[in-house]
């Protein structure tokens, strides 16, 4: 095997410095025009979708500081996404009505639809949940004419009904298959999980979406179990992967927006999202980081810089075999 020699040891090893240089996603190159790019990353710093906690609107830059040092390669598949695929950091939308929930994320879907026009697959940060919903419609009125499938990682159902005088809340799931944007026959959550403020909250989603999977039937199932379950009801066709850091045990993530006890281990998760090679990925989220509830190792910040080089390889790795 061929030694490093010492400027690429040293090139290497500068790599890992998240305190150095001007942060990006990844460090990748920042690209606001959208040119020369497979895989778009952006950040969505808002919380105007969630009446718990309004800090999610700094994850983003949060994960830009950390996840500059983990542009790397993925030791398990044994490839290099960067080298795969062109990888960039898009910036952030333009929230020029941040204040009002529906005309901030017609201003999402305007944006994210010109990232799906571009041929350009999305891993977005935000940000709360709400976020999802803008991004499914721009997908759906630019690159998928049927409904997509889901994999959904949260602690809860998000399937309430609209409230608090918007549609643009924990709903987006409910709301993406009312308005034609999921296809609820290949749509997946899991980790769901926690007390309930009513024993009817989670049953529209067990009604509708196939499978609703619970921290408990991880536990009991086993991921290999778990994933062939998921891997037979997505198939083949366009999927989108949208994950609520709440999925995960607070002991790995305490910097969430509504955080419950007994979640998955990042162990579980890494399986999990690593498990879901070869799945056709339109695009993923990772969503409801506040830093201020973080800790002082910025835990909950180095996990999500790790999940999303995992979602930028299987991205990167799904492009370069159809190409």
């Amino acid at each position: 095997m061929k030694e490093l020699s010492e400027a690429d040891a040293m090139a290497a090893a500068s790599g890992y410095w998240h305190w150095y240089g001007v942060p990006t996603f990844l460090r990748c190159p920042f690209q606001p025009d959208f040119k020369d790019t497979d895989i778009g990353l952006v950040g969505v710093p808002y919380s105007g979708g969630n009446s718990i906690e309004r800090m999610q609107y700094l994850g983003p830059r949060a994960v830009r500081n950390r996840s500059t040092a983990y542009g790397r390669a993925h030791r398990e598949f044994g490839i290099n996404p960067f080298e795969l695929v062109r990888v960039r950091d898009l910036g952030d939308p333009p929230m020029p009505r941040v204040l009002v929930p529906d005309l901030a994320a017609e201003d999402f879907q305007a944006f994210f639809q010109k990232v799906f026009e571009a041929g350009i697959t999305p891993v977005s940060i935000g940000g709360d949940h709400s976020i999802t919903w803008p991004i499914l419609r721009a997908a759906r009125k630019t690159r998928c004419p049927a409904p997509l499938g889901m994999i959904h990682f949260d602690s809860h159902t998000d399937a309430a009904p609209p409230m608090g005088g918007t549609r643009n809340h924990a709903a987006g799931f409910l709301i993406g298959t009312e308005d034609g944007l999921l296809d609820p026959r290949r749509t997946v959550q899991i980790g769901i999980r926690g007390h309930m403020a009513s024993l009817t909250m989670d049953d529209w989603a067990k009604a509708n979406f196939a499978q609703v999977i619970t921290t408990q039937d991880v536990v009991k199932q086993g991921v290999e179990s778990v994933l062939r379950d998921i891997r037979g009801i997505i198939g083949d066709g366009p999927t989108y992967l949208s994950f609520d850091l709440d999925a995960i045990d607070p002991t790995y993530a305490p910097g969430v927006a509504d955080p419950e006890v007994n979640g998955l281990t990042v162990r579980e998760v890494v399986q999990l999202l690593q498990g879901f090679r070869g799945v056709n990925l339109m695009g993923a989220d990772i969503v409801c980081y506040c830093p201020p509830l973080d800790n002082a190792a910025q835990i909950t910040a180095l996990t999500i810089s790790s999940m999303m080089l995992e979602l930028v390889t299987l991205i990167a790795d799904f492009k370069s075999r159809k190409a």
